[in-house]
């Protein structure tokens, strides 16, 4: 009914931790840091264009030219 090879699976016995720790090889996660830098790199970019569109809005824009005619208006 089942062949030898699926009865000797689910037979088998699992391997130690240590065992299966081994056997995992030195670079399974190469790439991983360059992916990291990457959505790094995508993140700042996606907040620097936020905080530029935010920086040139008129209501910025307006509050800033409020703040310094104001300090100049108070003899700074």
């Amino acid at each position: 009914m089942f062949s030898p090879a699926c009865l000797d699976a689910v037979t088998r016995r699992p391997l130690p931790l240590t065992v299966r720790l081994r056997r995992v090889p030195a670079d399974a996660d190469r790439g991983i840091t360059t992916t990291e830098y990457a959505l790094c790199i995508l993140t700042a970019a996606a907040f620097a264009g936020i905080m530029f569109a935010i920086a040139k809005s008129q209501a910025v824009n307006d509050a800033f030219t409020g703040i310094v005619i104001n300090a100049l208006g108070n003899g700074f």
